[in-house]
C-alpha cells in the first residue's frame, strides 16, 4: 500500500485511544487465533475429552463471572470473541477473547514494555499522556514490566491463574465445571501470549515510550503507536500471518529477554529503530551520525548522492528489510521511518510474533503424561518432571469424574510417577500432575486412557 493511499485510511479510522498495544481486537485476536491453530492446543483438547478441540463449545456461565461477561461484552459481536446469552462460544474464540482482554482495564495495557537495555516496562513520557485509554484510566507512571508482569499476583490473567484453572479443567467433576475452567485457563492463556506479542513493536522494547502518544487521525483522544495502528489496518484479524516456525525456550521469562539475547523482545531491540530511537540529525561532515544505542548499527558508508534526491535513501538490515530512511537536505542529514518502511518491517515482524506466541503456548500445555494398562495397574510415566503431585481420576458414562488416588512425586529424575489400581467402572482414566519440571518452571501435565478398549 502506497504513503499516501495508507495515510487517507488513517485519517478515516475512528477508534478508541490506543497507546497500549497491537490493536486487541485485529491483530492481537489474530495473533491468538494463529498460535493456537499452529500450536498443540487442538491435540490437547480432544486428549482431555473436549472432543471439538479448538472448536469444542465451552461456557462460562455470565452468573459465574458477571465482571468478565461484562467486559467481553464492550467489544464488537463481529469480531468473533464475545459468547452467546449462555456465555458460550468455542475455545479459539476464549483464547482470542483473552488476547482482547489483556488490554482490560486500559492501564494493564503500561504492563506490555520492556527494554532489555535498562530492564524497566513502562515509564511515562516527560511530555506526559495527551488523552486517556478508551476513557477508563490514565496510563500509571510507571509499569510492570512485561515478563514480571505475566507472573504478577494482581495480574488477573497471570500464570498461576492457568495453571489453576488448567488443572480444573481435568480435575473439576462434571462436564460443565471441566468447560468452564478450560475456558478460563485459555483466557489466561491468550493474555499471556499478548503480552508477548506486544514485544514485537520497537518502540515498546527501546524505552521509545512517547512513540505511543502520536495522534492517529481519530480525534483528540485517538493517540498511540502509528506502527501498531498500520498492522491493524494491513493485517486485520484474518490477514496475520502463520508463524514460519516455533521457538522452543526452557523456561517462560526466556520467551520475553534471555541472557544469550534470542528473547524477543532482544531480537526486536537490536534489529530495529523506533521513531524515537533514530540515528540524530547532524551534518554530513561530522564523523557519523550519533546512534542512540549501539544496534541496529548503520552502515559503514551512507550513499549521500541518494540521500540528496526528494525521494532520499534506505538503511536496510542484513536481510533486506528496510530499517530508515534518510535524506541529506543543505548538508543535513536526517532519519525517519515512512509508513512503506513499517510495512516491510511488519512483514517479517509479523510472523516472528506469531512464532514467539505459538512457541509460549506450547510451554504453557508442554506436560504431557502417559498412562497405561500393565498387570492390573494404571501407571503413569513422564519425561522431564520434578517434585510435585499426581491426581488419577476415573469418568463415568455420566461424565463425571472422581478421583481415584493421588499421590506425591519427590522428583529425582524418574520417568514412572505413579501406579494406582485399575478402576473397575468408567469410560476414561485421566491423571493430572502438578508442581516443577526438571527446570524448575511451574507446570502442570495432563494425559489420559480410554477404557474401552480394555
Amino acid at each position: 500500500m502506497k504513503l499516501k493511499s495508507l495515510s487517507s485510511v488513517l485519517a478515516l479510522v475512528l477508534a478508541a485511544s490506543s497507546a497500549g498495544a497491537w490493536e486487541a481486537q485485529t491483530t492481537h485476536a489474530g495473533l491468538a487465533e494463529q498460535a493456537a491453530l499452529a500450536s498443540r492446543l487442538n491435540r490437547r483438547l480432544v486428549t482431555l475429552g473436549f472432543n471439538g478441540g479448538l472448536f469444542e463449545p465451552l461456557t462460562i456461565p455470565p452468573a459465574d463471572a458477571k465482571a468478565l461477561i461484562d467486559d467481553l461484552h464492550l467489544l464488537s459481536p463481529t469480531h468473533g470473541a464475545v459468547p452467546d446469552a449462555r456465555g458460550r462460544q468455542t475455545a479459539l474464540a476464549w483464547i482470542s477473547a483473552g488476547a482482547v482482554l489483556a488490554d482490560v482495564p486500559a492501564a494493564h495495557g503500561a504492563n506490555h514494555f520492556y527494554d532489555p537495555m535498562t530492564h524497566h516496562g513502562w515509564v511515562r513520557p516527560s511530555r506526559g499522556i495527551a488523552g486517556v485509554l478508551r476513557g477508563i484510566s490514565p496510563l500509571p507512571d510507571h509499569g510492570v514490566p512485561a515478563p514480571d508482569w505475566v507472573v504478577d499476583k494482581t495480574n488477573p490473567f497471570n500464570l498461576a491463574g492457568f495453571l489453576d484453572q488448567y488443572a480444573k479443567a481435568v480435575t473439576a467433576s462434571t462436564p460443565g465445571e471441566r468447560s468452564r475452567a478450560m475456558a478460563a485457563a485459555l483466557i489466561a492463556a491468550g493474555a499471556m501470549i499478548h503480552t508477548l506479542g506486544d514485544l514485537g513493536t520497537p518502540s515498546r522494547v527501546r524505552g521509545d515510550e512517547e512513540a505511543h502518544l502520536d495522534p492517529l487521525g481519530g480525534g483528540g483522544e485517538d493517540v498511540g503507536s502509528r506502527m501498531e495502528r498500520i498492522a491493524a489496518l494491513a493485517y486485520g484479524r484474518l490477514g496475520v500471518p502463520l508463524p514460519g516456525r516455533v521457538i522452543t525456550r526452557l523456561h517462560l521469562r526466556d520467551y520475553f529477554t534471555s541472557l544469550d539475547g534470542t528473547g524477543l523482545a532482544d531480537q526486536i531491540a537490536m534489529t530495529y529503530f523506533s521513531p524515537n530511537t533514530l540515528p540524530a540529525s547532524g551534518r554530513v561532515t561530522s564523523m557519523s551520525p550519533s546512534l542512540a544505542r549501539p544496534l541496529p548499527a548503520l552502515p559503514a558508508k551512507l550513499n549521500l548522492v541518494a540521500g540528496g534526491r526528494e525521494e532520499g535513501a534506505t538503511v536496510y538490515n542484513k536481510a533486506g528489510t528496510c530499517i530508515a530512511r534518510y535524506r541529506v537536505e543543505h548538508s543535513i542529514i536526517s532519519f525517519s521511518i515512512d509508513d512503506d518502511c513499517m510495512l516491510e518491517q511488519l512483514a517479517v515482524i509479523m510472523p516472528e510474533v506469531a512464532a514467539y506466541e505459538t512457541g509460549l503456548l506450547d510451554f504453557l500445555l508442554r506436560g504431557e503424561l502417559a498412562l497405561a494398562v500393565d498387570q492390573g495397574q494404571v501407571t503413569v510415566s513422564a519425561k522431564g518432571l520434578g517434585a510435585g503431585t499426581i491426581d488419577v481420576l476415573v469418568e463415568d458414562e455420566r461424565g463425571v469424574r472422581t478421583s481415584i488416588g493421588k499421590t506425591a512425586v519427590p522428583g529425582g529424575g524418574s520417568d514412572d510417577l505413579a501406579k494406582i489400581a485399575m478402576p473397575t467402572y468408567g469410560t476414561r482414566v485421566v491423571a493430572v500432575f502438578s508442581g516443577a519440571d526438571t527446570a524448575g518452571e511451574p507446570i502442570v501435565a495432563v494425559g489420559a486412557l480410554p477404557l474401552s478398549s480394555h
